[in-house]
């Protein structure tokens, strides 16, 4: 009795053990793993240039601002303040564009065309099925 629960132990202990890797599917995991590693390296690298290039142009706002006198000042800051004003307006009336033209096609549905030009190649039974179809 002690010998069979030993031998199924054994059994079972050998069953938990993962099997290895062929030689392919170890290379498509270190490929894997490597495309990873480079992904996550080069999201990294872009993430540090934005902020670089984010720095690079507030350096040089803050320079203009400095060499400006100060009547030159307040009209750069005003001239900016309108440029993001128009900015975000705009894309406020393209949301909203967006939001009607959804509106509209949610109420009286999409527009479809099917193209029939090869009709005349079809037969009587594939035209019966293809309006079915439609």
């Amino acid at each position: 009795m002690e010998e069979a629960e030993k031998d199924q132990n054994d059994q079972n202990k050998i069953e938990a053990l993962p099997q290895p890797l062929s030689k392919n599917a170890q290379k498509k995991l270190l490929k894997q793993q490597r495309f990873e590693a480079k992904k996550a390296e080069k999201k990294a690298q872009i993430k540090e240039q934005k902020r670089k290039d984010a720095e690079r142009r507030r350096k040089e706002w803050d320079d203009t601002l400095v060499a400006a006198s100060e009547e030159e000042r307040q009209r750069l800051i005003e001239s900016r303040r309108e440029v993001k004003k128009e900015r975000m307006e705009k894309r406020s009336e393209e949301r909203e564009r967006k939001i009607e033209r959804l509106m509209k096609a949610k109420e009286i549905g999409q527009k479809i065309v099917i193209d029939l030009e090869f009709s005349h190649l079809m037969s009587a039974t594939e035209i019966h099925s293809l309006m079915q179809q439609v």
